[in-house]
């Protein structure tokens, strides 16, 4: 083999028979052929996916400076490979963009987010976009940095490593009965040791620890020596009843079955589980074939269906997905589980759970970086994919998930920092999980005064005009529900006071609260809340009689939250009086003169708030008379009137009317003014119906002052009338 020591020989030679000038071109030529040498035992390193070996050739080039650019895209690529991307990502940036191929541009936006950068890679993704528009890794991957830290801020799983991971790579977990199986690399006690080309590592085997209580785990051991081949043993999937595996495993001839790519392809291998506990010889899959890769099946439950990982012809990238069905003449034909789940890039390692979701490891949807975890569910005959979330995905590689039948709790493989190996097995537990159905929250309002309208239907319809739900505002007008996503949503309201509303809502990301505003059709009316005080709960069932003042009336009554709405009549004045067993009468004035059409909330401009009646309490009632005069006038009449009716409403409740004056005048004229008022408005009530024997009349005089107004003190009007007053005070009840 020729090599550096032997060129200068000859180069010695040449300057001895030639001269020096020639000489130097003679070593130029000698140089760029020794250059060329090394980079076709490079490439050939790099064809056979023995990245390391390749790494080392190339790299002395590179230190060297004489790798041109047209190959240091496939020294970024090894490292990439290996999963040296700090080091891919170096030599990336010493390529001028524009020669890069779009495979090497997209691997140095994964690297970029490997390394998380993803600002830098929205760029280059873009660049890759606008090259390879019809990629659907671009389209799902443009202008990614937003969504991902979306991802980062939410934490939506217990993350917690294995304490049998190993120095070398482990994943593909999975569980059966009382033990973990995983596909592992690390060394086995045998006299020949076996490396593989990709890293230089051992080659995998399939190994198992039984779960021992709290979560710990026993020594792992080799499975079976029986399933260990020469090369890659694993991974490894079992039936519901543990009596049937299959196994991915490399070809076992190098020469007879070479795959397309100069390298061992993957097949599925199926024994079957004997009564003495052993394993039969492993036979292929049907569907295996040497010149293409089929691996990394997942059985469902009901042993009809198997998927697995296949770089079979007619995909849409390096690896995708596939199912085939299993009935009783055997395994039919391989089918591609299509666009929406496989891209350009590489799926693989597929699992599905007890719901029929499928979880699988990709490259191509919008991840965190490197390999991510995705969730997909069949959504109208679609499957739609959802990336899992963080910490289960982050910036490195993370797949090859398990989950348990509780749908909470699993495994995962991931090769983060901080792990203890290459590729290391992690145990998670969901604290949100991953929903497909997009929450919509609603309200409805009016688009007028932007008053709350509630207890009102809502339809919700989807694109085709099928009926989605049919909800009903709450008493804050708000709607709630939950839908599988669509591009758009008609909703559809007809309330008694609107007119017919509908309107399409467009479902963009992110977007699921809507204001529903509805037009009002010209009417008056008034709504609120009664609530007791002092607490302020809400009162139901309070009757309120609504009095116009051109005689009309009309009733209406509180719900179970206390709330009241009713229609009025226009350009009128009201007295609104709400009454109810046990509690003190409450009378309110309102006019609809000079206002605009629509409910108008009492609450915002007046108290509604009932006091409960009970012994010893007191309360106000606004009875006026003329000076110096004790007989009750029209306007007295009113308070008094809703006096009567709450006497009515309680028969078991005594009261005392008692009347008060202010200081002015003489002591023994306001106390005999004050009591003549009081026998007043009792005598009143008696000729209205109320029994004598249950009302005292009392005056006071200006014995009880509310205030400082005493003789000889200066006080203004309004203080002394503060001291004028009629109070009634519940002696029995």
């Amino acid at each position: 083999m020729i090599n550096r020591k032997h060129i200068l020989m000859i180069l010695v030679l040449f300057v001895v028979a030639f001269g020096e000038s020639s000489a130097q071109k003679f070593k130029r030529k000698v140089d760029s052929l020794y250059t060329s040498y090394r980079i076709n035992r490079a490439d050939k390193a790099y064809d056979n996916m023995a990245y390391k070996k390749a790494i080392d050739r190339y790299q002395s080039m590179y230190n060297k400076q004489t790798l041109p650019d047209s190959v240091k895209g496939q020294l970024a690529i090894a490292y990439f490979k290996v999963s040296e991307t700090s080091k891919a990502e170096e030599v990336f940036a010493t390529i001028p963009e524009e020669n890069l191929n779009d495979e090497e541009l997209f691997l140095y936006a994964q690297t970029l987010k490997y390394n998380g950068k993803y600002n830098q890679a929205d760029g280059l993704i873009e660049r890759f976009h606008n090259i390879n528009a019809s990629d659907s890794r671009g389209v799902k991957q443009l202008n990614a940095t937003p969504e991902i830290e979306k991802i980062l801020s939410e934490e939506r799983y217990l993350i917690e490593e294995l304490d049998i991971n190993s120095t070398q790579s482990d994943f593909s977990p999975f569980v059966m009965e009382d033990k973990l199986y995983f596909t592992s690399a690390r060394d086995i006690d045998y006299i020949v040791k076996r490396d593989y080309a990709w890293k230089e590592t051992p080659y995998l085997n399939v190994f198992n620890a039984k779960i021992k209580e709290e979560g710990a785990f026993s020594n792992p051991n080799l499975f079976s020596g029986d399933m260990r081949s020469m090369y890659h043993d694993g991974p490894v999937c079992f039936n519901e009843a543990g009596d049937e595996m299959f196994i991915t495993r490399n070809s076992f001839h190098s020469m007879l079955k070479k795959g397309k790519d100069g390298y061992n392809n993957l097949r599925i291998l199926y024994s079957k589980k004997m009564i003495d506990g052993s394993w039969t010889k492993p036979e292929e899959l049907p569907f295996n074939d040497p010149s293409f890769s089929c691996g990394h099946a997942f059985l469902t439950k009901d042993g009809q269906k198997m998927y697995f990982t296949s770089d079979r012809p007619g995909g849409y990238g390096g690896a995708d997905i596939y199912y085939v069905l299993r009935s009783e003449q055997g395994w039919g034909e391989p089918i591609n589980l299509g666009s929406e789940i496989n891209t350009e890039g590489e799926e693989m390692f597929p699992f599905v759970d007890d719901k029929g979701q499928l979880y699988f490891a990709s490259n191509g949807h919008l991840g965190v970086g490197g390999l991510d975890l995705f969730i997909a569910s069949k959504v109208n005959e679609a499957y739609r994919v959802k990336n899992m979330g963080y910490p289960i995905n982050t910036a490195k590689d993370d797949f090859s998930i398990f989950i348990m039948d509780d749908g909470i709790n699993g495994y995962f493989a991931s090769n983060r920092e901080g792990g203890k190996g290459d590729d290391d097995i992690y145990r998670f537990k969901v604290l949100k999980e991953v929903a497909f159905k997009l929450p919509l929250n609603g309200r409805l309002v009016d688009q007028k005064t932007k008053q709350i309208i509630a207890n009102t239907p809502v339809e919700l319809r989807g694109p085709e005009g099928t009926v989605l739900a049919n909800l009903v505002a709450d008493a804050q007008g708000m709607i709630y529900t939950e839908l599988d996503e669509h591009a758009s949503i008609t909703a559809i309201v007809n309330a008694e006071d609107y007119f017919p509303y509908m309107e399409t809502l467009q479902m963009v990301t992110g977007t699921t609260e809507f204001e529903l505003a509805l037009v009002p059709k010209p009417y008056y009316g008034i709504y609120g809340s009664v609530f007791l005080l002092p607490d302020m709960t809400p009162i139901s069932d309070v009757s309120l009689k609504i009095e116009a003042k051109n005689g009309a009336e009309d009733l209406a009554a509180t719900n179970e939250e206390g709330a009241f709405k009713t229609k009025l009549l226009p350009d009128t004045d009201y007295d609104i009086v709400f009454t109810k067993k046990q509690f003190f009468t409450k009378r309110v004035k309102y006019s609809t003169l000079g206002r605009d059409t629509g409910y108008v909330n009492l609450n915002e401009f007046m108290e509604l708030e009932l006091e409960e009646a009970k012994v010893g309490k007191s309360i106000e009632i606004q009875v006026l008379y003329d000076l110096g005069k004790w007989n009750i006038r029209e306007d007295a009449a009113v308070e008094l009137d809703d006096m009567i009716q709450f006497l009515n409403d309680n028969p078991n409740i005594k009261i005392e009317l008692s009347s008060h004056t202010d200081a002015r005048g003489s002591r023994s004229s306001n106390q005999s003014l004050s009591q003549k008022r009081a026998e007043s408005a009792v005598n009143y009530m008696v000729e209205n119906g109320i029994s004598k024997e249950r009302m005292q009349a009392k005056g006071y005089g200006e014995t009880r002052l509310k205030n400082k107004c005493a003789d000889g003190v200066k006080c203004s009007e309004e203080e002394h009338q503060a001291n004028r007053r009629t109070e009634v005070t519940i002696i029995e009840m």
